[in-house]
């Protein structure tokens, strides 16, 4: 359901009213080049009003938007929330295994000799 439009003022006939303003005031004919360049920016000037029409979603659509975007953030609070308070509740769990320096250093060791016996084995 899209909003009714809104009446638009008529910019357009002031904006002709005041070119013809200009015009007499400034001695300038029908086919003056000034007169033609300021037709080409009223078409430039269309143009890109039509795209930002067209590009800017309705007020319905931005609000019922932001709606969800309010609703999904509610969830995602009471989902982290709860998670947080299951993570708070569990027991504290036994002491982590440490990995030696002396076992990094041998997984090094093999992963560079298994990576150079592939390498060759594909040649």
């Amino acid at each position: 359901m899209s909003a009714p439009k809104k009446e638009q003022s008529d910019y357009d006939e002031e904006f002709t009213k005041a070119v013809a303003e200009w015009r007499d005031k400034h001695r300038l004919r029908e086919d003056d080049v000034v007169i033609f360049l300021v037709e080409l920016f009223r078409i430039h000037q269309r143009h890109w009003d039509e795209l930002r029409r067209r590009e800017m979603p309705a007020f319905g659509e931005f609000r019922t938007g932001i709606g969800k975007l309010g609703e999904a953030a509610r969830t995602f609070q009471a989902q982290s929330s709860a998670l947080l308070e299951a993570m708070r509740n569990q027991p504290a769990g036994e002491k982590l295994v440490r990995i030696t320096r002396t076992a990094a250093i041998f997984a090094a060791l093999a992963c560079l000799m298994g990576g150079y016996l592939i390498g060759r084995a594909w040649r």
